[in-house]
């Protein structure tokens, strides 16, 4: 269990230069307010760089590497999604206190000509093995962030997000919860199409299922965005009444932001009626009404060590390979009992 002081709205909206008001309504998804994406990506982007400590660049350190990070996801899904921008801040703020230098590429544009002259690939997202197969045929280190790919025999490092669901569910128990939901997103790689296995909604289902209380009704899968978010629970809500769970694990903070406004929408009271908890405590978190309970993913380590990993293969590229799996916590704010 964690809580935090840390920057807020107002910093947000004097270093994007737009006002408070619209600062609130661009993190809450207010499809309502016309601004353009370009100030919707300014206010993302502030409000997630402003959350680092960053330790300062040690001076006259010549450029040593240069490194690639091959992205996953698309633009927009980085604005829907911002897990992947926090992850790669944190790789890019690593790399440049290393004296290295990073550029970005789509999984889909990157080939050998593209990165002739990278030292290594850092690789944000879920891959299938096509995708790693031309990721490993570049002939450069590659480092994964956010799936395992021991099975290929690359080092990777990612988050524990087993963990953290069980203790929600305990967490819920204590309060006298047992009805638990799930709303989760559905991803699928880029070029084989594949589902990506979704371990917080197998963990859901497992472990409720030891205690005997897991109801397949109460599990609802869409895309992590805010309006998915909104889409699902409003459909739970039609449909389950006054069955609907009193706890919800929701498997993003873009995704629960539109949960919330559904049970506002319905005159739901948050935490009393319904508690819901959610994934990775980016920025948007700490301003949602009310805010976010979430499990803190440590993003910008998550970056660091992929960083790190990188590094150590291009020195020593006969290392043995390995993953690193990154604890998690619980951030508890307004949105749950």
């Amino acid at each position: 269990m964690s809580s935090e002081k840390g920057p807020t709205i107002k910093d947000v909206a004097e270093q994007a230069g737009v006002s408070i008001s619209t600062v609130s309504r661009i993190l809450n998804y207010d499809d309502t307010l016309a601004v353009t994406n370009d100030t919707k990506q300014r206010v993302f982007e502030v409000a997630e760089r402003i959350q680092y400590k960053r330790k300062p660049r040690k001076k006259n350190k010549p450029v040593s590497q240069k490194i690639a990070i091959a992205q996953w996801h698309s633009n927009q899904e980085e604005l829907t999604d911002l897990y992947y921008l926090q992850i790669q801040y944190g790789i890019e703020n690593k790399a440049s206190n290393t004296g290295a230098t990073t550029d970005t590429f789509s999984i889909k544009n990157l080939d050998n000509d593209t990165i002739s002259d990278f030292d290594g690939i850092v690789a944000i997202g879920k891959f299938d093995k096509t995708e790693v197969d031309k990721l490993a045929n570049t002939g450069k280190p590659v480092v994964f962030v956010g799936q395992d790919t021991l099975q290929y025999g690359f080092d990777s490092v990612r988050s524990d997000y087993i963990t953290p669901v069980k203790q929600i569910i305990d967490h819920f128990f204590e309060e006298g919860i047992r009805d638990i939901g799930m709303l989760s997103g559905q991803e699928t790689t880029v070029t084989e199409k594949n589902l990506v296995p979704e371990p917080r909604q197998q963990t859901h289902k497992d472990y409720l299922t030891a205690k005997g209380v897991f109801n397949a009704d109460f599990v609802f899968n869409g895309e992590f965005g805010p309006d998915s978010g909104y889409q699902l629970m409003n459909k739970a809500i039609d449909t389950l009444g006054d069955k609907l769970p009193h706890g919800f694990i929701v498997a993003s903070d873009t995704m629960a932001v539109g949960a919330i406004r559904a049970l506002n929408d319905h005159a739901i009271p948050i935490p009393d009626r319904v508690s819901i908890i959610s994934f990775n405590d980016v920025a948007i978190a700490k301003y949602t009404t009310p805010p976010l309970t979430t499990v803190h993913s440590h993003t910008e380590a998550l970056g660091e060590r992929a960083i790190e990993l990188l590094q150590q293969r291009i020195k020593n590229p006969k290392k043995i390979p390995e993953t690193n799996t990154l604890a998690t916590e619980i951030v508890y704010r307004g949105s749950s009992l």
